[in-house]
Protein backbone atom coordinates (compact mmCIF):
# COMPACT_ATOMS: atom_id res chain seq x y z
CA UNK A 1 0.00 0.00 0.00
CA UNK A 2 1.17 3.18 -1.20
CA UNK A 3 1.28 6.36 1.74
CA UNK A 4 1.26 10.02 1.16
CA UNK A 5 1.68 12.92 3.30
CA UNK A 6 0.21 16.46 2.58
CA UNK A 7 2.19 19.57 4.07
CA UNK A 8 2.18 23.70 3.57
CA UNK A 9 5.80 24.71 3.76
CA UNK A 10 6.90 21.60 4.68
CA UNK A 11 4.69 21.51 8.19
CA UNK A 12 1.22 19.51 8.88
CA UNK A 13 -1.96 21.55 7.62
CA UNK A 14 -4.67 19.45 8.87
CA UNK A 15 -4.60 19.57 12.63
CA UNK A 16 -1.20 19.73 13.07
CA UNK A 17 2.06 21.74 12.58
CA UNK A 18 4.84 19.27 12.95
CA UNK A 19 8.10 20.80 10.81
CA UNK A 20 8.97 17.60 9.04
CA UNK A 21 12.51 16.42 7.69
CA UNK A 22 12.06 16.42 3.91
CA UNK A 23 13.87 14.38 1.47
CA UNK A 24 17.00 15.68 -0.25
CA UNK A 25 17.91 15.49 -3.82
CA UNK A 26 21.51 13.37 -4.49
CA UNK A 27 21.78 13.49 -8.36
CA UNK A 28 19.01 11.37 -9.73
CA UNK A 29 17.83 9.85 -6.39
CA UNK A 30 15.96 11.16 -3.50
CA UNK A 31 17.56 10.68 0.38
CA UNK A 32 14.69 10.55 2.68
CA UNK A 33 13.70 12.47 5.20
CA UNK A 34 14.64 11.54 9.28
CA UNK A 35 12.47 9.24 10.94
CA UNK A 36 9.30 11.18 13.18
CA UNK A 37 8.60 8.98 15.99
CA UNK A 38 5.76 9.94 18.76
CA UNK A 39 6.44 8.15 22.27
CA UNK A 40 3.42 7.21 24.57
CA UNK A 41 -0.47 6.48 23.66
CA UNK A 42 -1.63 7.27 20.37
CA UNK A 43 -5.28 8.15 19.07
CA UNK A 44 -6.49 8.49 15.90
CA UNK A 45 -7.50 12.20 14.73
CA UNK A 46 -5.65 13.42 17.99
CA UNK A 47 -2.17 11.94 19.01
CA UNK A 48 -0.17 10.49 16.80
CA UNK A 49 1.23 10.55 12.99
CA UNK A 50 -0.78 10.61 10.34
CA UNK A 51 -0.42 9.76 6.78
CA UNK A 52 -2.74 9.24 3.92
CA UNK A 53 -3.79 6.38 0.87
CA UNK A 54 -5.89 9.38 -0.92
CA UNK A 55 -3.78 12.57 -1.11
CA UNK A 56 -6.16 14.22 -3.19
CA UNK A 57 -8.52 14.26 -0.32
CA UNK A 58 -6.51 16.39 1.63
CA UNK A 59 -5.12 18.83 -1.08
CA UNK A 60 -4.81 22.52 0.15
CA UNK A 61 -3.90 25.99 -1.20
CA UNK A 62 0.28 25.71 -1.72
CA UNK A 63 0.64 22.04 -0.41
CA UNK A 64 2.95 19.98 -1.19
CA UNK A 65 2.43 15.63 -1.78
CA UNK A 66 4.89 13.48 -0.54
CA UNK A 67 5.38 9.65 -0.74
CA UNK A 68 5.80 8.70 2.71
CA UNK A 69 6.58 5.31 4.55
CA UNK A 70 5.86 4.13 7.93
CA UNK A 71 6.73 1.32 10.46
CA UNK A 72 3.44 -0.20 10.97
CA UNK A 73 -0.16 1.20 10.64
CA UNK A 74 -1.78 1.20 14.45
CA UNK A 75 -5.14 2.38 12.78
CA UNK A 76 -7.18 2.57 9.56
CA UNK A 77 -9.94 5.14 8.67
CA UNK A 78 -11.42 5.60 5.35
CA UNK A 79 -8.09 7.38 3.70
CA UNK A 80 -6.18 8.20 6.68
CA UNK A 81 -3.37 5.95 8.88
CA UNK A 82 -2.55 6.46 12.05
CA UNK A 83 1.15 5.37 12.94
CA UNK A 84 4.31 5.95 15.49
CA UNK A 85 6.70 6.39 13.05
CA UNK A 86 6.92 7.76 9.61
CA UNK A 87 9.39 9.22 7.04
CA UNK A 88 9.11 11.19 4.00
CA UNK A 89 10.45 9.12 0.50
CA UNK A 90 10.21 11.86 -2.14
CA UNK A 91 7.86 14.39 -3.53
CA UNK A 92 5.36 13.77 -5.62
CA UNK A 93 4.57 15.79 -8.77
CA UNK A 94 1.33 17.62 -8.77
CA UNK A 95 -1.56 16.63 -11.22
CA UNK A 96 -2.09 18.54 -14.11
CA UNK A 97 -5.72 19.11 -13.32
CA UNK A 98 -4.44 21.12 -10.14
CA UNK A 99 -1.66 22.49 -12.10
CA UNK A 100 -4.23 23.49 -14.22
CA UNK A 101 -6.53 24.79 -11.85
CA UNK A 102 -4.07 27.22 -9.85
CA UNK A 103 -3.32 28.38 -13.08
CA UNK A 104 -7.00 29.45 -13.44
CA UNK A 105 -7.66 30.98 -10.08
CA UNK A 106 -4.54 32.85 -10.82
CA UNK A 107 -5.81 34.43 -14.10
CA UNK A 108 -8.87 35.50 -12.09
CA UNK A 109 -6.73 38.64 -11.63
CA UNK A 110 -8.23 39.93 -14.27
CA UNK A 111 -11.65 39.33 -14.66
CA UNK A 112 -13.27 42.80 -14.49
CA UNK A 113 -15.48 41.70 -11.95
CA UNK A 114 -19.22 44.08 -12.45
CA UNK A 115 -17.59 45.61 -15.08
CA UNK A 116 -19.87 45.08 -17.81
CA UNK A 117 -17.64 45.24 -21.33
CA UNK A 118 -21.47 46.62 -22.97
CA UNK A 119 -21.49 43.13 -25.40
CA UNK A 120 -23.94 40.86 -23.97
CA UNK A 121 -24.36 38.03 -25.56
CA UNK A 122 -27.35 37.40 -27.49
CA UNK A 123 -28.61 34.25 -25.94
CA UNK A 124 -28.94 35.75 -22.22
CA UNK A 125 -31.69 37.62 -20.83
CA UNK A 126 -30.29 40.75 -19.82
CA UNK A 127 -31.99 42.78 -16.76
CA UNK A 128 -30.59 46.03 -15.76
CA UNK A 129 -31.06 48.53 -12.85
CA UNK A 130 -30.20 51.95 -11.40
CA UNK A 131 -28.03 49.94 -8.89
CA UNK A 132 -26.87 46.58 -8.74
CA UNK A 133 -29.50 45.05 -6.33
CA UNK A 134 -32.12 46.36 -8.83
CA UNK A 135 -30.94 44.63 -11.77
CA UNK A 136 -30.48 41.64 -9.74
CA UNK A 137 -33.69 41.71 -8.42
CA UNK A 138 -35.55 42.43 -11.67
CA UNK A 139 -33.39 38.99 -12.79
CA UNK A 140 -34.43 36.65 -9.84
CA UNK A 141 -37.89 38.03 -10.36
CA UNK A 142 -37.81 37.42 -14.30
CA UNK A 143 -36.20 33.82 -13.66
CA UNK A 144 -38.66 32.74 -11.13
CA UNK A 145 -41.89 33.68 -13.69
CA UNK A 146 -40.36 31.40 -16.15
CA UNK A 147 -39.40 28.77 -13.59
CA UNK A 148 -43.69 28.99 -12.52
CA UNK A 149 -44.12 28.10 -16.01
CA UNK A 150 -41.86 25.19 -16.02
CA UNK A 151 -44.09 24.00 -13.55
CA UNK A 152 -41.24 24.16 -10.83
CA UNK A 153 -42.92 27.09 -8.58
CA UNK A 154 -42.69 25.19 -5.36
CA UNK A 155 -39.00 24.54 -6.08
CA UNK A 156 -38.35 27.69 -7.14
CA UNK A 157 -40.32 29.83 -4.48
CA UNK A 158 -37.59 28.85 -1.26
CA UNK A 159 -34.76 29.28 -3.78
CA UNK A 160 -36.12 32.84 -5.34
CA UNK A 161 -36.94 33.61 -1.22
CA UNK A 162 -32.58 32.87 -0.34
CA UNK A 163 -31.91 35.12 -3.34
CA UNK A 164 -34.13 37.92 -2.33
CA UNK A 165 -32.43 38.15 1.12
CA UNK A 166 -28.73 37.77 -0.30
CA UNK A 167 -30.08 40.49 -3.00
CA UNK A 168 -29.59 43.17 -0.30
CA UNK A 169 -26.53 43.31 -0.23
CA UNK A 170 -25.41 42.84 -4.09
CA UNK A 171 -22.00 43.28 -3.59
CA UNK A 172 -21.85 39.85 -1.48
CA UNK A 173 -24.60 38.14 -3.20
CA UNK A 174 -22.22 38.53 -6.27
CA UNK A 175 -19.29 37.36 -5.06
CA UNK A 176 -20.86 34.07 -4.22
CA UNK A 177 -22.26 33.42 -7.71
CA UNK A 178 -19.04 34.43 -8.67
CA UNK A 179 -17.47 31.93 -6.49
CA UNK A 180 -19.50 29.41 -7.23
CA UNK A 181 -19.31 29.47 -11.29
CA UNK A 182 -15.38 29.89 -11.05
CA UNK A 183 -15.60 26.12 -9.02
CA UNK A 184 -18.21 25.32 -11.40
CA UNK A 185 -15.50 25.66 -14.80
CA UNK A 186 -12.65 24.39 -12.79
CA UNK A 187 -14.23 21.27 -12.04
CA UNK A 188 -15.60 20.29 -15.50
CA UNK A 189 -12.33 21.82 -17.11
CA UNK A 190 -9.93 20.67 -14.83
CA UNK A 191 -10.98 17.98 -12.40
CA UNK A 192 -13.28 16.11 -14.49
CA UNK A 193 -10.61 16.40 -16.98
CA UNK A 194 -10.91 12.85 -19.28
CA UNK A 195 -13.89 11.48 -17.06
CA UNK A 196 -16.66 10.82 -19.70
CA UNK A 197 -18.86 14.24 -18.97
CA UNK A 198 -20.77 15.26 -21.37
CA UNK A 199 -19.56 18.12 -23.37
CA UNK A 200 -22.94 19.77 -22.51
CA UNK A 201 -22.05 19.99 -19.01
CA UNK A 202 -18.67 21.92 -19.66
CA UNK A 203 -20.22 24.08 -22.14
CA UNK A 204 -22.66 24.94 -19.64
CA UNK A 205 -20.16 25.87 -17.19
CA UNK A 206 -17.81 27.81 -19.56
CA UNK A 207 -21.26 29.95 -20.09
CA UNK A 208 -21.63 30.73 -16.88
CA UNK A 209 -18.09 31.69 -16.31
CA UNK A 210 -18.56 33.82 -19.50
CA UNK A 211 -21.02 36.10 -17.80
CA UNK A 212 -18.27 36.94 -15.13
CA UNK A 213 -15.62 37.54 -17.54
CA UNK A 214 -17.47 39.74 -19.47
CA UNK A 215 -18.51 42.24 -15.97
CA UNK A 216 -22.17 40.95 -15.99
CA UNK A 217 -23.88 39.32 -13.02
CA UNK A 218 -25.55 35.74 -13.71
CA UNK A 219 -28.32 35.23 -11.61
CA UNK A 220 -28.99 31.51 -12.68
CA UNK A 221 -30.19 29.69 -15.83
CA UNK A 222 -33.81 28.18 -16.38
CA UNK A 223 -34.00 25.83 -18.92
CA UNK A 224 -30.53 26.52 -20.22
CA UNK A 225 -31.29 30.11 -20.52
CA UNK A 226 -29.10 32.67 -18.33
CA UNK A 227 -30.63 35.36 -16.34
CA UNK A 228 -27.81 37.77 -16.28
CA UNK A 229 -28.17 42.04 -14.96
CA UNK A 230 -25.96 44.69 -14.41
CA UNK A 231 -26.29 47.93 -13.40
CA UNK A 232 -27.42 51.18 -16.11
Amino acid sequence: MEYYKILVDGKSCHGGDLKWSLPKKDGEKWIPGEWHEVIGTTEMCRVGLHVTTKPYNWYKWNCECYEAGIDAAIDHGDDKVLCRKARLIKPVAHPQWWMNSIAFVDSMKTVPFLKPDGKPMESWKLFTGDSWGAAGDAARDAARDAARAAARAAAWDAAGDAAGDAARDAAWDAARDAAWGAGLYVQTHFICAGLPLDEKHKNHAAARWQVWTKGYGLMCDVNGVLYVYAKE
